[in-house]
């Protein structure tokens, strides 16, 4: 993974963009090496043991280095690993002199002088990777004594090691954190995607594959389009992946080259599906067993009986497969740009807990004919807790739905009203209100669109004192507003919602007439 900012500025962008890093699940690099500090130069083995703590001086002598990061925007980053290779061996090199790194070529023997062992990480996550960097107050500097050979790639089972209970798959990838790897015949389990949702870049992309492992572009290009064919899409057998192993967030390969990922493999794990949701194996090694995994979604007994409510009122765990049947459409998103995702209820009163964000995915398309608001619909999906890991709470959703149109006349919605501001911002009060249709009135716009079209609205009503709510419109329901800064609307007619990226409350506003009213006195609010 990238890193050539310093590390409170790398938090703060990455925090505010994505989530993604290096590190360790238990943060033992243990590889029984004992450590001697006192004596001078250190070995690469002895750097990623924990019994050298974090701020040591490191001097190496001799190390080849493995892999340079000369892509995108930001380059200087490279791997060494001493000569005999193994476990422990490598590690990721940050802030040396770009001029001294772009000297080097894989294959070079380095001695490492000025710089110090640091376990890098976020607030987010409690893991670390282990890495050198400069001195504290000085500069490291980076010499060629020779040309060395690589170690050969060491081959992980992939789908052995997927398979471990947590804790044992994560001490296992550990080993081979900074080392070259190589993984074959394992399965695409998810498409290519920009890392960052809220700031994508095409340049910085990743997808997962078998061993609940995941491939990023912190090194080289992996093609990505959003339009097809793409490069790679889910369920695609590769023969092999080789390149640096690493942790941000999740544990990874890093390729050198595009060509470090070669395609066309055989005999790659089979998904779950139905007839092998019961067997108690991750049988694809994607970190999902059983009835956790999408594949089994269409496994009758891997799917519950259920209502909103009792979604709402977490009554089934996050990746439970559910089945609603008898929904009522409450809200309609606006589509094709946000792929129609739809808000649904178990009546059309609504009430608290009695509200549902259905999200469809980025290739679902527009809705089955005739789903119309008001429409009763039966609904089968997965129950997900969505957080980007910028926030704080979730957003209940259910995703990856089928989603099947009752015959009949559609029901006339009605939203909660009168519900005070107070119980709608407070965490634990407004919670019940999450996907809700509901009316706010007597609002003033006090802010302008930026970045994802948030407004701060001002709630008077009957409150003794304004609160600042958001006002959010990204496509969801309603384009953005037209109305100047300060307008007051005397009616907002929308679904109350958790931005999972602001880590605040919204209310995303419906788009039909009478939804959005402009009060004819500008007074009624303050």
């Amino acid at each position: 993974m990238k890193r050539l900012v310093s590390s409170s500025a790398l938090c703060l962008s990455l925090l505010a963009a994505f989530a993604a890093c290096r590190g360790s699940g238990n943060g033992d690099d243990d590889d029984g090496t004992d450590v001697d500090a006192a004596s001078g130069d250190q070995t690469v083995y002895e750097v990623q043991n924990d019994a050298m703590p974090p701020g040591t001086p490191v001097t190496l002598r001799g190390v080849v280095v493995t892999a340079i990061d000369n892509y995108g925007p930001r380059k200087g980053n490279f791997y060494v690993a001493e000569p005999e290779g193994g476990a422990y061996s490598g590690v990721l090199v940050y802030g040396a002199p770009l001029g001294e790194v772009a000297a080097l070529a894989v294959g070079d023997l380095v001695d490492i002088t000025g710089a110090e062992k640091d376990e890098f990480s976020l607030e987010t996550d409690d893991a670390t990777v282990t890495e050198l960097a400069p001195i504290a107050g000085g500069q490291m500097t980076v010499t060629k004594v020779g040309t060395g050979t690589v170690p050969a790639p060491q081959v992980l089972d992939a789908l052995m090691i997927g398979q471990m209970a947590t804790a044992a798959r994560e001490a296992e990838y550990e080993k081979w954190e900074g080392v070259l790897v190589r993984v074959e015949n394992i399965s695409v389990t998810s498409e290519i995607r920009p890392v960052s949702s809220s700031n994508p870049d095409p340049m910085f992309v990743a997808f997962r594959i078998t061993g609940v492992l995941e491939i990023d572009s912190s090194l080289a290009e992996i093609p990505y389009s959003e339009t097809p064919p793409p490069y790679l899409t889910g369920g695609d057998c590769l023969a092999s992946i080789t390149g640096m192993g690493d942790y941000f967030f999740n544990y990874k390969i890093l390729p050198r080259a595009t060509a470090d990922i070669v395609l066309g493999g055989a005999g790659c794990p089979a998904a779950e599906a139905p007839g092998t949701c019961t067997d108690g194996i991750d049988n694809d090694a994607n970190g999902f067993m059983d009835c956790a995994d999408r594949g089994c979604a269409t496994e009758p007994t891997c799917t519950s009986d259920t209502t909103v409510a009792n979604i709402q009122m977490g009554m089934h765990t996050d990746g439970s497969q559910v089945r609603i049947a008898d929904a009522v459409v409450m809200a309609i998103g606006r589509g094709p740009t946000n792929i129609q995702n739809i808000w649904v209820a178990d009546s059309a009163t609504a009430g608290p807990n009695n509200g549902l964000q259905i999200y469809r995915g980025t290739s679902a398309g527009l809705l089955p004919a005739g789903v119309v608001v008001g429409s009763h619909v039966t609904i089968q999906g997965e129950v997900d807790e969505f957080n980007n890991g910028s926030g704080t709470g979730t957003l209940t959703q259910l995703r990856s739905p089928t989603i099947t149109l009752i015959a009949g006349s559609p029901s006339t919605p009605v939203p909660a009203t009168n519900v005070p501001l107070a119980t709608l911002i407070d965490d634990t009060t407004g919670e019940p209100y999450e996907g809700v249709l509901l009316e706010l009135t007597n609002v003033r716009v006090t802010g302008t669109p930026s970045g994802m079209m948030t407004f701060g609205v001002r709630y008077f009503g009957t409150q003794a004192a304004p609160a600042t709510i958001l006002f959010q419109s990204d496509d969801d329901i309603r384009s953005a507003l037209t109305e100047a800064n300060g307008t007051c609307f005397s009616l907002i007619r929308g679904i109350w919602s958790y931005g999972v990226y602001d880590d605040r409350w919204a209310i995303l506003p419906l788009a039909g007439a009478g939804d959005v009213v402009v009060a004819s006195n500008q007074g009624d609010c303050p």
